[in-house]
């Protein structure tokens, strides 16, 4: 499952790119106008490890929109 988060100039990027594939969560920085992934913004984390999911997303983008993606990763 693939979903994209156009946040705007709230993230790294403009764009957070959010892949669940079973137990594993990847989140990439996408650039908002190429769609081009900003360089070492790619992380892969187990599913079981939400503090650290929390933490790496607070680098890329403000806590409200942190607690979002979060809120929708937990959802799927």
């Amino acid at each position: 499952m693939k979903k994209q988060f156009k946040i705007g100039e709230y993230a790294l990027g403009g764009i957070i790119e959010v892949i669940i594939k079973k137990d594993i969560v990847v989140i990439d920085a996408l650039d908002y106008n190429t769609k081009k992934s900003i360089p070492f913004s790619k992380a892969q984390f187990d599913i079981k490890y939400k503090n650290e999911i929390d933490c790496y997303l607070n680098n890329l983008t403000s806590c409200y929109y942190s607690d979002k993606i979060l809120e929708y990763i937990y959802k799927k």
